[in-house]
């Protein structure tokens, strides 16, 4: 059967997507493009109220296909998909459900590689599926359920296959990667370790990780880091600078612990690049709680901030509380987007001149490549010639997203 995979949302949906691929073709299914395709798999995200309308009109646009909903819309809010046929969230299980719908070889080859992600040298590997938090907010934990990590000799074995299809980046992918082995009697610093001694020429990119989590493995996790194959890159969420909207969250941490541990970090690799995740206008947050938030954000100066307006998600205890007219909510995510953006073009420009060793992965638009310095920051590179290698490459411009560069050579 000729099947499509159309993935939206996180790293998580994405490695579960490359996983299915995988599997179907290993069971003799052919991979095709939608036009051609006898079953479209709609992997979906329903993180926000607009994603789920978003979603909830690719449904309507794919209607009269045959089509198979995956993921967080139809695991945490069913009523939505009634009338489709649907699986849920692809893990095993819903791996398992779209494996019964399509049929399987009885002799399939499981020994298939891993693929990379489309156009690309980057692969990702799902550490573990749900979270041990209580977010008030979050309709993910619904969707995903508690934590459930896999194995290490697992996780190893889909990295090595990775590596022998050409991978030279691995994303770790989870919803929480700091709480990864609670369940298991392990943890993320053991498996980053086990990783690391790995043999081959390639980098791991850890996924983001809870400050609640991280506070638990900091000292091992900062040693871990060590690495040369280790990205100089630390994805945390502060969500808000104010301890008040914070427990009306039910995260877990101070604004004081995310400062400390990005302080901590940054003592010990003064180049690592911070990436952290804001959510504006929560229920019952002031004006005097936002400023705490601004006040964190030009403290620690990260170099991304992924800024989400509240939205009600149902099934969530916030959907209980109070909230705030959207006016407001657009206009703080719009002062706290023009605040990361300032600070994250003052950070890229401090390489303007400055030599860079760049791990080129992928192609770029009009004959460039795109790649990844050492801290995870974003170069598009003019007049290389190499994928899959490192590469200098001179600065010549930056952006708030990422360095512009001119090739001087391979290393």
């Amino acid at each position: 059967m000729r099947f499509c995979i159309e993935t939206h949302g996180c790293t998580a949906n994405i490695g579960n997507s490359m996983e299915l691929r995988r599997l179907l073709i290993a069971h003799g299914h052919l991979e095709s493009d939608l036009d051609n395709s006898d079953v479209v798999i709609l992997n979906t995200c329903a993180v926000t109220s607009r994603t789920e309308r978003d979603m909830l009109r690719r449904i309507c646009e794919l209607r009269g296909r045959r089509l198979i909903v995956a993921g967080c819309l139809p695991a945490a809010i069913p009523e939505l998909i009634e009338g489709f046929e649907a699986v849920g969230v692809l893990n095993r299980g819903g791996m398992e459900k779209v494996l019964d719908a399509l049929g399987r070889s009885k002799s399939p080859e499981l020994d298939r590689p891993i693929p990379c992600l489309p156009g690309s040298l980057c692969g990702v590997v799902t550490i573990s599926e749900g979270c041990p938090g209580a977010c008030s907010y979050c309709i993910v934990k619904r969707a995903r359920g508690p934590l459930r990590s896999r194995e290490p000799r697992e996780i190893e074995s889909d990295v090595r296959h990775l590596i022998n299809s050409g991978a030279v980046e691995i994303q770790l992918a989870s919803q929480d990667a700091g709480a990864y082995g609670c369940d298991i009697s392990t943890s993320l610093p053991e498996l980053l370790d086990l990783l690391s001694d790995m043999d081959g020429a390639f980098m791991i990119r850890v996924g983001m990780m809870n400050p609640g989590s991280v506070l638990r493995i900091l000292d091992d996790l900062l040693d871990s880091y060590r690495s040369e194959k280790m990205y100089r890159f630390l994805h945390l969420p502060l969500q808000s600078g104010s301890d008040r909207v914070l427990e009306r969250m039910g995260r877990g941490y101070t604004s004081r612990d995310f400062v400390h541990i990005v302080s901590e970090f940054r003592s010990r690799f003064p180049d690592i690049s911070l990436a952290t995740d804001v959510i504006t206008g929560f229920p019952g947050e002031t004006d005097q709680d936002f400023r705490m938030t601004e006040n964190v954000i030009t403290a620690t100066q990260p170099d991304k901030v992924n800024v989400t307006r509240y939205s009600q998600r149902p099934h969530t205890p916030a959907s209980m509380m109070h909230d705030m007219p959207d006016r407001i909510k657009k206009e703080r995510s719009r002062r706290m987007t023009e605040l990361w953006k300032e600070i994250a073009l003052l950070r890229n420009s401090r390489y303007t001149g400055h030599e860079l060793e760049v791990l080129v992965t992928e192609h770029g638009r009009a004959g460039t490549m795109k790649g990844r310095t050492r801290n995870y920051t974003g170069v598009v590179v003019h007049g290389a010639s190499y994928i899959g290698k490192w590469v200098r490459a001179r600065a010549t411009d930056a952006t708030p997203f990422y360095i512009k560069a001119r090739c001087t050579g391979s290393l």
